[in-house]
């Protein structure tokens, strides 16, 4: 256990860091905008990688619903249990909504496909592009409604009307069509929109490095704790639970588990710089998860595995 702790740390989290640290001194030497670029990754490189992944995906029909469906039911668990506890300890609409944006939207990309590659191998990886791929549509779609729902105190038609104006759904709309027809993407549009999905990652990273060399971590630790608290430990516990509902078994529960337990998607960090929704909390929940599921992915590999 203690080689699996050392080698995700070192393999997975770090290089991650760093790219974040890069992120910090870009906004505070060259004084970025940060709601421009958020705007890029979320309107152009997110969309692309949605596109990229679904559209070239090789997993069978029935594992990749099975994927989707376990994505689906801990997502709306967590946004249920996320609502729930909001309610009880009196916080407001936009402090509800920002706790959803930090603990059912996850970050099963950058962080999530470097540890089931290491974990799982070739085989795992292809389970967990679907996760991803689904997992980014939640985070343009339903994350994008919460966190125009906390910017605009609660209205949500007006959040439902900026949402629909987001091309992420639209992109996986597209991608399945031509995953259901067979068409072939020419090499002329196929490789401009693999690079433009590719660069989506390191610069959600930067981003977020961005956000963090303006965010005061030691102003709210409670209410960033009950956060972290239920993406890491609710949110294993939900992807546990969810895996033999939906019938997975065997490499694809691994996956699903694993990917379903990562931390705070960074998406989720820029949806909320884009709509401003209490970027400051949903920043500080997305570096806590990422530094401490170090531990809680070692954790659960160590039982995976």
């Amino acid at each position: 256990m203690i080689s699996v702790f050392g080698r995700i740390l070192v393999e997975n989290i770090l290089p991650a860091f760093a790219v974040i640290g890069v992120g910090v001194l870009a906004d505070r030497v060259l004084h970025v905008d940060k709601r421009g670029l958020s705007r890029l990754a979320i309107y152009v490189l997110a969309p692309c990688l949605v596109f990229d992944a679904i559209a070239g995906s090789v997993v069978e029909g029935d594992q990749f619903w099975r994927l989707v469906a376990h994505l689906v039911l801990v997502t709306i668990a967590m946004c249920c249990v996320s609502i729930l506890v909001a309610k009880l300890l009196g916080w407001s609409s936009k402090q509800l909504n920002a706790l959803v944006l930090s603990t059912a939207f996850l970050n099963s990309g950058n962080l999530g496909l470097s540890v089931v590659l290491f974990s799982l191998g070739e085989a795992g990886l292809e389970y967990a592009a679907v996760f991803f791929v689904m997992s980014n549509l939640m985070c343009n779609s339903l994350a994008a409604w919460f966190a125009a729902r906390g910017a605009h105190q609660g209205n949500g038609w007006r959040a439902l009307g900026q949402v629909a104006r987001l091309p992420g759904a639209y992109a996986f709309l597209l991608a399945m069509l031509v995953r259901w027809t067979g068409f072939a993407v020419p090499p002329l549009l196929a490789k401009p929109i693999g690079l433009m999905g590719q660069a989506s990652v390191p610069v959600m990273l930067l981003l977020l490095g961005m956000q963090l060399s303006q965010t005061k971590l030691s102003a709210r630790y409670g209410q960033v704790g009950v956060g972290v608290f239920l993406r890491l430990v609710v949110g294993t516990l939900v992807a546990l639970g969810a895996a033999p509902l939906v019938g997975l078994k065997g490499l694809p529960r691994s996956v699903a588990v694993l990917q379903g337990s990562m931390p705070t998607a960074v998406t989720s960090s820029l949806l909320a710089i884009t709509f401003d929704a209490d970027a400051d909390y949903v920043t500080s929940v997305v570096f806590l998860t990422t530094l401490l599921s170090s531990i809680s992915l070692s954790l659960l590999l160590s039982f995976l595995l």
